[in-house]
């Protein structure tokens, strides 16, 4: 392709509606919510899914700045496509877990996927809108990604709770060909132009501006940490959730349904999510002590699925918000590294996280689990109160 027809092109009208209808297939994911249930189908405890889902973020944290400089050195869209092969090979071999040395295997196999995935996807949707002039437009496009993503989650919980009431593998071999779909969408993806400075030019040289760009804007480290912070906790309750109403004898496909909930409201969040981040420091000083509170609301009975619907529309809020303000705050030559920086503090936090919840159900029981939950996440909102998201309008 000549350089004058790429002066012609315009990056937003390719690959934005690439990317809404790759992220639809990558997402019409039917063991979503089901993987959880579908590791205790194959007889591991509550200790063990607990260090499957640690080992996804055990290797997160090795492989997210890795990964997020093969998108930054050698493009976006190659990062992807590698992230939604990886995913394929994670589906395929959890069809053989019948351990925890495989269980671990395979979500270190999807580990690598969501990295791969995870800065490349914001990175390269930011810079096809610097490249248009169009990046006033980014939140915008972030919330209706937010909406392709939840609806699309929605298909899927919904049908792949009919598909593993049959059986699982239908769940699963059904899932490999959507993402083999998503695969043959992704190779449109045009790569938006971005300033790749001599600097940047070795893995070595790019991780060391990565660190001075953190060690000199304290603030991104804040918004990463004590956002990641408070989306876990949302995170680790829906995981969990299902363990509970399972062993409350709901049947899957029950399940699926009640898990259908948070994601209609983060569809709603994700049209009105423009208007709703226009004052940004009532909302974050708002959001943590409502996921706190939401997070006991789950585990009273008629009161469980309005708490599950807020805290659908506080998980999009809250990430659109912090994507965006990061965003806002780095050069493109560092920006799928340092969006990936930020997934690695959300799966730092998750590590911890994760098998605490999950040793603490195994031995006082879920609910009790719940109740340790959100007292954590107020623990949290003092903490975000005194020292964190004090200086984060964005900039004009």
């Amino acid at each position: 392709m000549s350089m004058s027809t790429l002066d012609r092109i315009s990056y937003t009208k390719r690959n934005i509606p690439v990317t809404y209808a790759f992220e639809f297939m990558s997402n019409l994911n039917f063991m979503q919510a089901l993987w959880m249930t579908y590791l205790a189908f194959k007889g591991l405890t509550l200790v063990e899914i607990g260090l499957c889902e640690s080992t996804f973020h055990v290797v997160s944290l090795f492989m997210e700045v890795p990964t997020g400089m093969i998108a930054d050195l050698y493009g976006r869209k190659a990062s992807r496509l590698l992230g939604i092969l990886f995913r394929i090979l994670y589906l395929i071999i959890l069809i053989f877990v019948d351990n925890l040395a495989m269980g671990m295997f395979a979500f270190a196999i999807t580990a690598i996927s969501y990295n791969l995935e995870s800065g490349a996807d914001s990175a390269l949707i930011y810079d096809s809108c610097l490249a248009d002039a169009k990046e006033s437009g980014f939140t915008a496009i972030q919330g209706k990604r937010e909406v392709i993503l939840q609806g699309a989650s929605m298909i899927g919980v919904f049908i792949g709770g009919l598909l593993a009431d049959i059986a699982y593998d239908w769940a699963i071999l059904s899932t490999i060909v959507l993402f083999i779909s998503a695969a043959m969408i992704g190779s449109f993806f045009l790569e938006a132009p971005y300033r790749r400075s001599q600097e940047t030019q070795s893995l070595s040289s790019h991780f060391k501006g990565v660190v001075e760009v953190l060690r000199n804007q304290r603030d991104l480290v804040k918004i990463m940490f004590l956002g990641a912070f408070f989306l876990s906790t949302i995170t680790t309750l829906q995981f969990y959730i299902a363990i509970l109403w399972r062993d409350q004898g709901l049947s899957l496909t029950l399940i699926s349904i009640g898990l259908l909930v948070p994601s209609i409201g983060g569809i709603l969040a994700g049209l009105k999510v423009q208007r709703l981040t226009r004052h940004p420091d009532v909302v974050l000083k708002l959001i943590p002590y409502l996921i706190t509170l939401l997070l006991a609301m789950t585990i009273i009975p008629y009161l469980n699925l309005f708490a599950l619907f807020l805290l659908g529309v506080t998980d999009t809020l809250l990430y659109v918000s912090t994507t965006q303000w990061i965003n806002e705050r780095i050069e493109s030559e560092h920006r799928a590294t340092l969006l990936s920086v930020n997934s690695m503090a959300f799966s730092l936090v998750m590590v911890i996280l994760f098998p605490l919840i999950g040793w603490i159900g195994d031995s006082w029981g879920l609910e009790n689990a719940f109740w340790l939950l959100s007292g954590l996440s107020l623990t949290g909102a003092f903490i975000q109160s005194a020292y964190g998201f004090k200086q984060l309008k964005p900039h004009h």
